[in-house]
């Protein structure tokens, strides 16, 4: 494969192969032959930055252009740098975790009208989430094809780069799964989102996803009641979980999760399939958007008395203004999940035995570092 600047290159993608355990630290150093590169996940947006004399672009992962101008504290790095591709995560400026997360999230645009983009740049945003890039890999330096080296030997090039907004990803050489673990706790302490792990032996494989990279991340586990049920093919493919407010004796709908995984959701099927039916039931709460715009009505209700509990593994924890009906208050935002996934069926919970969403919201404070 040969690179051209100016032309997005698709991303090599970490693959995730669970929440981290003991087993999982040790099945990372297998894959990598007994040595890997546990670099720090960096909470942001990916972006591709291709420069060529005074000519610089930005990606995103699906190709759109960046709007640079956005960025103006960037400039000046940018400006420095050699011709180049380098593969980088837009990041909060020293704010780590969901803090990074949310300074990204005020300050980006997909598009921006000339107009626009003068009231952006002094309304303040710039000073008060100031933002870097964090280089991860370099595709291209100085007019060197890199893609078809090997990822030590990119490295090489991606620790020249010292610039104050621009700077190589933090990144620890490791050969022992206790060390392995050592760092993951250590930074997921301190507010991390995680570890990508990378075999220092890969070439760089443009558009995809395997164990070359493994990401490692923390997960959440929580029991919920499945309040209903998509169908696929005439068999349950997805389910739509809940809480159980206790305050007004309903259930709020939180996640809408893969149900086939292992096999769970013919296991499901077995469970539910005598009490499917096709009204909400009066003490599950659905938001306004699903009854009006139908985004999520299940094909399918359950009445929770009659559901099953289920446990579900989850990333993260959002409260923003979705489809889901978990904590929902007068200014429009819920709880929701980030990357949920059916871990295990727990016939041995009844359905008023989960989670509440005064739990959700003591793990969606946690998150953020909020006592």
């Amino acid at each position: 494969m040969k690179t051209k600047i100016f032309k997005q290159i698709e991303s090599m993608n970490p693959i995730y192969l669970g929440a981290s355990d003991k087993e999982l630290y040790q099945k990372v150093l297998e894959e990598h032959s007994g040595r890997t590169f546990a670099e720090i996940k960096e909470d942001g947006y990916r972006v591709q930055i291709h420069k060529k004399g005074d000519k610089i672009k930005g990606f995103t992962r699906s190709g759109k252009e960046v709007v640079l101008e956005l960025f103006p504290e960037l400039t000046s790095s940018l400006k420095r740098l050699p011709d180049c591709i380098l593969d980088t995560e837009l990041a909060g400026d020293k704010k780590v975790g969901h803090q990074g997360f949310d300074y990204v999230k005020k300050r980006f645009r997909h598009r921006i009208s000339e107009n626009g983009l003068e009231k952006y740049l002094s309304s303040g945003l710039v000073e008060n989430f100031p933002l870097g890039l964090k280089v991860f890999d370099t595709l291209n330096w100085n007019g060197l094809d890199l893609v078809n080296e090997c990822l030590e030997v990119r490295r090489a090039y991606t620790e020249v780069i010292a610039e104050r907004k621009i700077v190589p990803s933090v990144q620890e050489d490791i050969r022992d799964s206790e060390d392995l673990k050592d760092w993951f706790e250590v930074l997921v302490g301190n507010g991390y989102e995680g570890l990508v792990c990378k075999n220092p032996d890969s070439i760089y494989l443009a558009g995809k996803k395997t164990t070359d990279w493994i990401k490692l991340k923390r997960s959440e586990c929580l029991d919920l009641t499945i309040l209903g049920v998509y169908l696929d093919n005439n068999h349950i493919s997805q389910i739509l979980c809940g809480t159980y407010n206790s305050k007004k004796r309903v259930f709020e709908t939180l996640a809408k999760v893969n149900a086939k995984r292992e096999g769970m959701n013919m296991a499901l099927e077995s469970l539910l399939d005598k009490h499917l039916e096709k009204n909400c039931p009066s003490n599950v709460v659905l938001h306004p958007l699903i009854c009006k715009q139908k985004l999520g009505y299940p094909d399918y209700f359950v009445k929770p008395k009659n559901s099953a509990v289920v446990e579900v593994a989850a990333m993260n924890f959002y409260k923003s203004k979705n489809w889901h009906s978990c904590g929902l208050g007068k200014d429009g935002k819920s709880y929701s999940l980030r990357i949920g996934w059916l871990k295990n069926l727990r016939q041995d919970k009844k359905y008023l035995d989960v989670a509440t969403p005064e739990f959700v919201e003591i793990l969606y404070n946690n998150e953020r570092g909020v006592s």
